[in-house]
């Protein structure tokens, strides 16, 4: 019999990947989709944009998404994302840091 034995950064690195894949759905499943493409502006910023105006500011990106921060990205369009704050506002600490890794990964 093997035994399995995963280092404490293989577990790391598999539980930030399984985070962005979380937050994949998460950000499927909560209309985001509607609003933010991966490279193109439409009515929302591109997730590229938002992850290079966020980079190195997770916490400030969930804290956006709590509805305790400014918008950073496009401050003129923040009355349009105020409903889906709404909805963001409501999820788990654990569900936005994992929309908000898929949201940084996006370089």
């Amino acid at each position: 019999m093997k035994k399995l034995v995963l280092s404490t950064l293989s577990v790391a690195v598999m539980a930030a990947g399984s985070f962005a894949a979380d937050g994949k759905a998460l950000f499927q499943s909560k209309g985001c989709t509607a609003c933010h493409q991966a490279a193109a502006d439409t009515v929302g910023p591109s997730l590229k944009k938002i992850a290079a105006a966020y980079a190195g500011k997770e916490a400030d990106l969930i804290k956006y998404l709590k509805g305790q921060g400014k918008a950073v990205v496009d401050p003129a369009k923040e009355a349009v994302m105020r409903p889906q704050i709404n909805i963001t506002k409501a999820m788990k600490d654990d569900e936005l840091k994992a929309l908000a890794e898929f949201l940084l990964s996006h370089k």
